[in-house]
């Protein structure tokens, strides 16, 4: 029998174009890394030995060292956890690039850091949220600081030559399959740990409505400013996701118009505000900024996870005429001039 795509020992252009199309169709199928989990799941095998890794590549070669990291990170010895934690960052988030590994790797590491005797866990929830997030570095823009995914014509792939929208949305998908452990976290003992919970929820891929209602709930409660930052922050960003800028423009510009408010709430607020509309800034705002400029709120925003580059920008204010130019500020000893 022929095969199919060759007649009479001539090449069939379109049979042999059909075939192979078929064949990327069905090895594309097979290694989506958005199946995995889901159907891990379903079927109530969601365990870390269960996951093909060997399948798929992080930044130094195939991920089949990956289950040992893992659980390497529920060791009692913290100076164990923070080695082999940043070890498993530089394979699966090499340089601010998401391999799919870290996407498989999302709700190992969720239940690591909901476990309160665990270690580094702000940590664990930072490379859980980094998982859904593009890179970022050198992105502290008002176009993009709430933005998680790369805009849809803007097509990347790892170094494996793996489609890495498809493991955004993997992780993403993951993230939200999991806020049930995730909220509680927002009223952990640790601060860094509510601003890291924070930041993660803000990543989650359609999150449902409980998601917002949380992150109110705990904003009204929060007394420690960089974590409160961080709710605004993850407040507006969810709100941009659902298509409701216009609300998170009203919303943001209450906060920071609020002059009985905190300064960092009125900051986060501006920040928020920024970001949701392509409106050119009011003068009362950059005065509202420069007024911000301290060390103080430094000190707080370093400790916010949404910016990247706030030390490599060597002060706030700079970062911020950065941030608002979309463009790194021209005069770093007078940042504000061209605002």
């Amino acid at each position: 029998m022929a095969d199919e795509g060759v007649v009479d020992g001539v090449v069939d252009d379109g049979g042999l174009r059909r075939k192979v199309t078929e064949g990327l169709g069905e090895y594309r199928w097979v290694r989506d890394v958005r199946r995995v989990l889901p159907e891990l799941r379903a079927s109530g095998r969601l365990a870390v030995d269960a996951v093909p890794w060997r399948r798929y590549h992080h930044a130094f070669g195939r991920a089949e060292d990956v289950p040992d990291s893992l659980r390497a990170l529920s060791d009692c010895d913290p100076d164990v956890v923070s080695r082999e934690l940043g070890a498993l960052w530089d394979r699966i988030r090499h340089q601010g690039g998401t391999y799919a590994p870290a996407a498989l790797a999302v709700p190992f590491l969720i239940r690591l850091a909901a476990n309160p005797a665990a270690h580094c866990r702000a940590n664990l929830l930072l490379l859980t949220a980094e998982a859904g997030h593009r890179d970022h570095f050198g992105g502290d823009m008002r176009q993009d600081l709430l933005q998680v995914d790369y805009p849809p014509e803007d097509l990347r792939f790892d170094t494996s030559g793996y489609p890495v929208q498809l493991t955004l949305e993997a992780a993403r998908e993951a993230i939200t399959a999991d806020v049930s452990l995730l909220i509680p976290l927002l009223d952990d003992a640790d601060a860094a740990v509510r601003s890291a919970a924070a930041y993660t929820l803000a990543t989650a891929s359609g999150a449902p409505p409980v998601v917002s209602q949380a992150l109110r709930a705990r904003l009204a409660l929060e007394d420690d400013e960089p974590v409160r930052i961080s709710l605004v922050l993850a407040l507006a960003q969810l709100a941009i996701e659902r298509s409701e800028a216009a609300v998170a423009v009203a919303w943001a510009e209450q906060l920071w118009t609020d002059e009985e408010s905190s300064i960092d709430l009125r900051l986060a607020g501006a920040l928020a505000w920024v970001c949701a509309t392509v409106a050119p800034p009011p003068q009362c705002l950059l005065d509202l900024l420069a007024m911000a400029t301290t060390s103080e709120m430094e000190q707080w925003m370093r400790q916010v996870p949404w910016q990247d580059d706030l030390a490599w920008a060597g002060s706030l204010a700079v970062w911020l005429a950065a941030f608002l130019n979309n463009t790194p500020a021209q005069d770093p000893e007078n940042p504000f001039a061209s605002l």
